[in-house]
Formats: structure tokens, C-alpha cells, sequence
């Protein structure tokens, strides 16, 4: 039986404010241009039940799933899918995070795929690109020449996801979508034909470095620096968002030293490392929940969202306690 000629294409791809992320579903959407396109931008941590709530659009044969940027932990996913393939639709992953490569075979994995790849050569947006620039014959020449097009801003997504640092303005790029937010960043970039931020994106850009300060400033007052063995040094902090540049403030000038941020406005915890540190940061996520590189992961640890007020609640109390009369307290 045929396809049918209109396809539903659901995106579920790394958010919230990932520019790889982003591109990668963009990507995906300018491939598909003319077809429906639903994406859906999720965080590490939500990545399980966004998957597990995911329904045919259609009767089956007309449905595409892409999964790109981002893994999952449960075996209840992974069914989930493989439902969702025999009743008809087509599945694909994407991912380049070193905590899905080392697990490719794990059971949660184990998905009737209609293709999949897992590489850390590239970051998704380029892997996704470059997947689908096999597929580009079949397009109409105006469609196949824009999709080719895509390919520099892809490469943007790359250069900075993987740190590479070679292209001029990835990291400006990094950061306007950071501030933007992933569904208006992936609605600007989809309708770009060339590689220049939009004046919506420019916007985000400069509301983007003055808020990176401010978290940058909250992270350097907040401080704890801590000796382990074997010459190593752990320096944890609390931002504000923009995690990997307050990250790389933290670390400017020092030697084997594993930084902790725990972000305020995500509730999550992301780690970085010096350039001399060769901890595998993506275990030590793996090991808490989480996941991602070897330079750089995250994830999510529920007594650290109360420790704040749980640590408040004792300072204040141990004060009203001490006080005779409840009204001096005022």
C-alpha cells in the first residue's frame, strides 16, 4: 500500500532553549516542507513521559516520528514505540550524547526503528542534516536546493553544540535561542534562507548577554570549592540559566576542576569541565539519572529544588526559637 502523499511528521527533539536542538527539528521540518509538521521540544528529564504521550495522527501509514537530540530511560518508552510501529508509523533517533552511544543496545532501545543513528562525530542538528541529505533526490529541485541551503546553519549548530568554536557568531547563535526559547527559535530559523539571525533573535541576543551577566554574577558569589583526591577539584555554584558560559567563566583558570551548577530556573544541575580534566562527566550524570558528554551533562536531583528552603527554614527557625517573645521577631 501506498503512503499517503500528506505525511504528519512529530518532532520530539532537546529543549527547552537548545540551539542543537532546535536546528535539529528544523532540519527535520525543512525536509518535510509542505508536509504536517507537529514539534515538540523537551527537556532530559522529560523526555520519558513527552515519548509515552505521543499518538498517531493518522491511521498509521502516514505518520513519522523523529526523535532527535535527546534519549530515554524507560522500557515503558521504548514499548510505547514499538506500539506506535506496528500500528504504522515510522520511528526514527537521532542523537550524538555520549550517554544514549554507550547504551545504543540497552533494552529501552530496543525499537523497531525505521532508521536510527548514534554518533558523536557531529552534533544531532548535523547528523539529522546529514541522514537526510541521502533522501534529498527525492525532493523537487526548489525544495532540494533549500534544504541543501540548511546545511550552514546545521554546521552553526555543530560548531558550537560540539564547542568547536571555528564559525563566526555560533555562540551568539547558541545564545539568542537560549533566550528565545525553542519553539519562536525554531520558528525563526525554519523560515531562514540565509544564516543571519533574525532582528527577533538579535533581540534575544543582546536580552541574552545581559542576562548571562547577571547569572554569571550569581554563580561567582555562590562559590564552594572543594579538594578531592588524586589532585582533582570540584567548584560548584548557582546560576541563573545560560549554564555552559557561566560554566566556562568558572573554569577560565583552572586546572583539572569538575564545576557544578545548579540552576535556579531550570531546577537542574549541569556539569562542565576544564579543558585538562578528563573525567567522564556523562557517567557521573548517568550515575545520578541524567546524561550527556564527556565534557558536559546534566541532570535532575529532587532534594536539591528543596535545599534552599529546607536550609532557610533552619536558620529562621533556630532565630524564632531563641526569642522569648515571638513579637521581637518583627
Amino acid at each position: 500500500m501506498s503512503r499517503p502523499s500528506r505525511l504528519t511528521i512529530q518532532i520530539v527533539s532537546h529543549g527547552p532553549g537548545c540551539l542543537d536542538g532546535v536546528v535539529a527539528a528544523a532540519t527535520v521540518a525543512r525536509f518535510f516542507d509542505g508536509h504536517r509538521v507537529i514539534p515538540t521540544f523537551a527537556a532530559n528529564g522529560e523526555s520519558d513521559e513527552t515519548i509515552q504521550h505521543l499518538a498517531l495522527r493518522t491511521h498509521g501509514d502516514g505518520d513519522e516520528i523523529w526523535i532527535t537530540d535527546l534519549s530515554w530511560n524507560s522500557t515503558s518508552t521504548g514499548e510505547h514505540l514499538n506500539e506506535l510501529a506496528k500500528m504504522g508509523a515510522r520511528v526514527y533517533w537521532i542523537d550524538h550524547h555520549r550517554s544514549a552511544v554507550s547504551r545504543a543496545d540497552a533494552p529501552e532501545f530496543k525499537v523497531t526503528f525505521a532508521g536510527r543513528v548514534l554518533s558523536e562525530r557531529f552534533s544531532a542538528a548535523r547528523l539529522t542534516f546529514n541522514y537526510l541529505a541521502h533522501r534529498v533526490a527525492n525532493l523537487p529541485a526548489p525544495k532540494a536546493r533549500a534544504f541543501t541551503d540548511f546545511s550552514r546553519i546545521a554546521a552553526l549548530a555543530d560548531d558550537h553544540d560540539r564547542w568547536v568554536h571555528k564559525l563566526k557568531d555560533s555562540a551568539d547563535w547558541a545564545l539568542a535561542v537560549q533566550t528565545l526559547g525553542s519553539i519562536d527559535s525554531y520558528r525563526e530559523i525554519l523560515r531562514m534562507r540565509e544564516p543571519v539571525l533574525s532582528r527577533k533573535l538579535m533581540r534575544a541576543l543582546g536580552e541574552g548577554r545581559a542576562a548571562m551577566a547577571r547569572s554569571r554574577d550569581i554563580a561567582r558569589a555562590t562559590i564552594v570549592d572543594r579538594e578531592l583526591p588524586g589532585g582533582l577539584k570540584l567548584r560548584t555554584a548557582c546560576c541563573f540559566g545560560y549554564s555552559s558560559e557561566v560554566a566556562a567563566d568558572l573554569y577560565a583558570a583552572e586546572h583539572r576542576t569538575v564545576i557544578a551548577l545548579f540552576d535556579l530556573r531550570s531546577q537542574g544541575v549541569s556539569l562542565r569541565r576544564s579543558t585538562d580534566c578528563e573525567v567522564d562527566l556523562s557517567t557521573l550524570a548517568r550515575s545520578l539519572g541524567g546524561g550527556g558528554h564527556a565534557a558536559a551533562a546534566g541532570f535532575f536531583m529532587e532534594a536539591l529544588r528543596r535545599a534552599p528552603a529546607e536550609e532557610l527554614s533552619e536558620v529562621l527557625g533556630a532565630r524564632l526559637s531563641g526569642l522569648s517573645n515571638p513579637a521581637e521577631a518583627r
